[in-house]
């Protein structure tokens, strides 16, 4: 009788090859794992840094807030703080006449900043005093040029 064809012989031939396909799956599947781990601590990382620069971009809603702070107290005389945008408000005029200006504002913040200033009195933006201001002329006024120029006239107190 044949060593290989006996059936109550074990011969050393009989189960190598499902041996080492087990072991060089088992391989395939360790590096398959491995690469998604790293496929998805990768994908987490660049999560976490894109996160991170977002938040410590300037917020343009409290710029804004700050310029229209800044161009109030310009208006009314008081004390001004540090400097938005590398530059302070100048003033002209006095009592019922004061016309405030502040240059070199970032679109956005410009947009945001002479919504609330239109509700305070009268805006011009880059030399333009719209006719009927809408978010819409706002955004094109802001945007003309690389940095904005408000001029600002408050209301008269009543």
């Amino acid at each position: 009788m044949d060593r290989h064809t006996s059936p109550g012989n074990h011969s050393v031939h009989a189960h190598p090859v499902s041996h080492g396909k087990r072991r060089r799956s088992t391989g395939r599947w360790r590096r398959l794992i491995l690469w998604e781990w790293i496929i998805v601590i990768g994908l987490l990382s660049g999560l976490v840094i894109t996160i991170l620069a977002i938040s410590r971009g300037p917020d343009p809603k409290r710029q804004a807030d700050a310029l229209v702070e800044m161009m109030k107290s310009a208006a009314a005389g008081r004390p001004l703080g540090d400097p938005l945008f590398d530059t302070y408000p100048s003033v002209t005029g006095s009592g019922r006449e004061v016309l405030v200006v502040m240059s070199k504002i970032p679109p956005k913040v410009c947009v945001l900043a002479s919504w609330e200033l239109y509700r305070l009195g009268t805006v011009t933006v880059n030399n333009v005093t719209p006719q009927r201001v809408s978010a819409a002329k706002m955004v094109e006024l802001c945007n003309a040029e690389e940095t904005a120029t408000l001029f600002w006239s408050p209301r008269p107190a009543e």
